[in-house]
C-alpha cells in the first residue's frame, strides 16, 4: 500500500531550489498525524551537495538518480525518470514545488502514473476518512480569486501529487541529519528529443523578491500618472523589490511571478510598503509574518488600513515626491 511523503527536490547547478526546500516544512506538518516517513527525489549530474542539503533540513530518506548531464529542462526525459522513481518508491502523496519546471515535468509524470495533479496549492491539510486512514486536504484559490476551493484526489488513486505555491512554507531551520540515501542506478535514463539550445540568467528572479528583507507593493494607484515610475525609483533608493497586485500584472506593469495574493506569490519581508493598494483578501493573504507593515491610500475607509501597522490617507505621488527629495 502507498505510504510515505515525498518531496521532488528541484535543483539547479548542483543547488536545492529554495521553493523545494519550504516542502519539507509542508511534508512536517502532514507527518504530525500520518506520521509516515518523508522522503526526497533528486534527479541531477551533481548529487551529492543537493543531498546533504536535503539531510540537513530533515528529510529523512533521499532517493537519487545521477546523470551525465542536469536533465531537468528536458521535460521528456525526466518526467519518465521520475514516473519510474515514484513507481517503485510507491509513496501516498508527492509534493512537488509550484515553479515552471515542477508544473511541466509532472503534469507530464501524473499522466504516465495515470493519478491526479493539483495546481498551485496554498495550504495543504490532513483528512480522515472512515476506514481510519488519511488523505490530503489540497486547498487553492479558484475562478480568478473569488472561490477558495479544497480539491481530494479520488480513492485509490496514488500518489496524492499537488504542487505548492513558492512562499508559502518556511524553509526548516538547519539541522544535522542522518538520512538513509538510495541510489537508484537501475532506473533508466531515455534519450531526449529536446535539445537546450542556450541557458540565459534570468534579469529578475522571483527568488530576489522571496528572499527580499523589504518589499515596495504597487496597487491600481499606482497605474495613474506615472506614478510607477516613482514607485521604481523609491524603491531602488531604499533597496526594495518590488511586487504588485492583479492589476499590475494585466496592465504588465510588472511580471506575473512578481504578484502578491492567493494567486501569486506568499512573501514574509521584514518591512512590506503598499502604495495605492486597496487592500482585498485575495492580495493580502500573500503577505505573511511582516514585522512591519506601512499602508499609503487615498481611501480612509480601505480594507489595507485594517492589516497595517502604520497607514497614511494621503496621495501616493505627493508622498513619494517628497521622500525622493530627501
Amino acid at each position: 500500500m502507498a505510504n510515505g511523503i515525498c518531496i521532488f527536490a528541484e535543483n539547479y547547478n548542483g543547488k536545492l531550489e529554495p521553493a523545494s526546500a519550504e516542502l519539507v516544512s509542508a511534508a512536517r506538518l502532514i507527518q504530525e498525524t500520518t506520521k509516515e516517513q518523508i522522503s526526497a527525489v533528486v534527479v541531477a549530474k551533481d548529487c551529492d551537495g543537493i543531498i546533504e542539503e536535503l539531510k540537513n533540513i530533515g528529510v529523512e530518506k533521499i532517493y537519487a538518480v545521477k546523470t551525465d548531464h542536469d536533465i531537468l529542462f528536458q521535460d521528456d526525459a525526466a518526467s519518465q525518470v521520475l514516473a519510474d522513481m515514484i513507481r517503485k518508491i510507491d509513496p501516498s502523496s508527492v509534493l512537488i514545488p509550484a515553479t515552471p519546471a515542477g508544473r511541466s515535468i509532472f503534469s507530464r509524470v501524473a499522466m504516465k502514473l495515470n493519478c491526479g495533479l493539483t495546481a498551485d496549492c496554498t495550504e495543504l491539510l490532513v483528512g480522515t476518512k472512515e476506514d481510519g486512514s488519511y488523505y490530503i486536504k489540497q486547498n487553492k484559490p479558484s475562478y480568478g480569486e473569488n472561490v477558495f476551493v479544497t480539491i481530494v484526489t479520488r480513492d485509490g488513486y496514488y500518489p496524492q501529487m499537488m504542487t505548492v505555491r513558492p512562499g508559502v512554507y518556511t524553509i526548516p531551520e538547519k539541522s544535522e541529519g542522518n538520512a538513509e540515501v538510495v541510489y537508484m542506478d537501475d532506473i533508466q535514463i531515455p534519450e531526449s528529443r529536446i535539445e537546450i539550445a542556450e541557458i540565459l540568467p534570468q534579469e529578475d528572479s522571483t527568488d530576489s523578491i522571496l528572499s527580499a528583507e523589504i518589499v515596495v507593493v504597487g496597487g491600481r494607484g499606482t497605474l495613474e500618472d506615472d506614478n510607477f515610475e516613482l514607485v521604481k525609483q523609491f524603491a531602488d533608493k531604499i533597496g526594495a523589490a518590488i511586487g504588485g497586485t492583479r492589476p499590475m500584472v494585466d496592465t504588465e506593469t510588472i511580471p506575473f511571478d512578481h504578484q502578491i495574493g492567493q494567486t501569486g506569490l506568499t512573501i514574509r519581508p521584514k518591512i512590506c510598503i503598499s502604495l495605492g493598494v486597496s487592500g482585498a483578501i485575495q492580495h493580502t493573504e500573500g503577505i505573511k509574518d511582516t514585522k512591519l507593515f506601512v499602508a499609503v491610500n487615498t481611501d480612509e475607509n480601505a480594507a489595507i488600513f485594517k492589516v497595517a501597522d502604520y497607514g497614511m490617507v494621503a496621495d501616493l505621488r505627493e508622498v513619494l515626491e517628497n521622500y525622493l527629495k530627501l
